[in-house]
């Protein structure tokens, strides 16, 4: 939460630890980011994708989502955007228009519309 309505949104960012330390990710730098401060790693911090953390990870069915699943939607690419679930439809990410923050994808919202039903447990 130290990083909520906080940091700058940066494609690339938050692969070296100046960025992190400035508050500069992107979607999946930043889930890497927040798995790792609970002892999960995502992969290299260097090299962390969406593409890389999709296919890690047990699939969730979407009805069986839970607090901590990674949740994905298609933007401008199926699986280009990344968040973490935190029930009752909000999930924590880090969006280009807001930096890291918490959104909703209750139905009708553009998350909802973009949200692929792709869900991981780690």
């Amino acid at each position: 939460m130290r990083f909520v309505n906080k940091t700058v949104y940066v494609f690339g960012g938050g692969r070296n630890q100046a960025d992190i330390a400035a508050g500069r990710f992107d979607c999946s730098s930043f889930v890497r980011w927040a798995f790792e401060q609970v002892g999960v790693n995502l992969g290299p911090m260097t090299s962390v994708t969406t593409d890389t953390i999709k296919v890690q990870g047990q699939a969730i069915n979407p009805k069986d989502m839970q607090p901590g699943d990674v949740i994905f939607f298609d933007t401008y690419k199926i699986d280009g955007h990344v968040g973490i679930y935190l029930g009752n439809n909000q999930f924590i990410g880090d969006q280009s228009s807001t930096g890291v923050a918490i959104a909703s994808m209750a139905p009708g919202t553009y998350w909802s519309k973009v949200f692929n039903g792709r869900v991981k447990r780690f």
